[in-house]
């Protein structure tokens, strides 16, 4: 049934919605990773409406947004909502930002844990078994990139299994690229794997032993960067970033305790690598 204050032509859209839609894998078939689809989105929102009785300026009003701001996700059929706007359509909408973008976790969770505007992402989150991450670009070995070149935001998001280490930690997700840990422990890191990470900034942790960790190299003016992963160690005078691959000519990354290199480029730890999803479904 569509929810009764849709117009004609958002009966329509909602119609075109339900055509398409195709279902996503869960977080627990065979590593894959549930992704943002917006025509599933589309139906999810239009379901609440129903179920909640609540018109679209007025789950938009109680999301904090305009009072269009529903019946513009409708009409814009070729753009994709924002991990900030979905976030807050789930308060006016009255259920989770995980059910609303993947249609997981619990629908709704009731008058007494009600969803508040101020809350944060890692808030939401928290209050399910995941959530979600949003994809930084690629980490590759080699790859030198302009700056511009990592600004990859195409609103990819995968879901991300919170951290039973570290709840606290902002978590982050990046496309792998290449071969340099292919042999990594305990689990290798191949070429096409998603890596959900924990923002080392937020850990309070010290380098160690063999940590995986996303590694940044900048140049000394600043303008080429290489993300990648790699094995940490750590010396008295140093510290040591190692490819664990196949491939010997992956090199590694050998800096002062200043996280400088001989040849003036800067060195940072941006991310612990918490979880490594190869993506693959099992054959049929």
């Amino acid at each position: 049934m569509i929810y009764s204050e849709h117009t004609p032509i958002m009966r329509e859209m909602y119609r075109i919605c339900q055509r398409s839609i195709s279902r996503s894998p869960s977080l627990g078939a065979a590593g894959s990773i549930p992704r943002m689809d917006n025509q599933q989105i589309r139906e999810r929102i239009a379901r609440r409406l129903e179920e909640t009785g609540k018109s679209m300026r007025a789950a938009s009003l109680d999301a904090g947004m305009s009072a269009d701001a529903i019946r513009d996700i409708f009409r814009k059929q070729d753009s994709s909502p924002t991990i900030e706007t979905l976030r807050k359509l789930a308060v006016g909408l009255d259920t989770t930002p995980e059910w609303l973008i993947f249609g997981t976790d619990d629908l709704a969770r009731g008058a007494s844990s009600k969803l508040e505007p101020g809350s944060t992402v890692e808030e939401l989150a928290a209050r399910g078994s995941f959530g979600f991450a949003k994809v930084d670009g690629a980490v590759q070995a080699g790859a030198f990139l302009a700056v511009e070149a990592f600004d990859d935001d195409l609103g990819e998001v995968i879901s991300a299994p919170r951290d039973p280490i570290f709840p606290f930690a902002r978590q982050r997700a990046y496309r792998v690229k290449g071969d340099s840990m292919n042999e990594a422990e305990p689990k290798p890191i191949k070429d096409g794997d998603y890596i959900i990470t924990a923002v080392w900034e937020d850990l309070g942790l010290e380098p160690k032993n063999g940590l995986n960790v996303v590694v940044q190299q900048t140049t000394a003016d600043s303008q080429l960067r290489e993300r990648s992963v790699k094995e940490l160690k750590v010396f008295p005078d140093r510290v040591e970033f190692h490819p664990r691959s196949s491939n010997r000519a992956h090199k590694p990354i050998i800096v002062n305790r200043e996280y400088h290199t001989d040849d003036g480029k800067e060195v940072r730890i941006l991310d612990l690598v918490r979880f490594v999803f190869d993506n693959q479904a099992l054959p049929v």
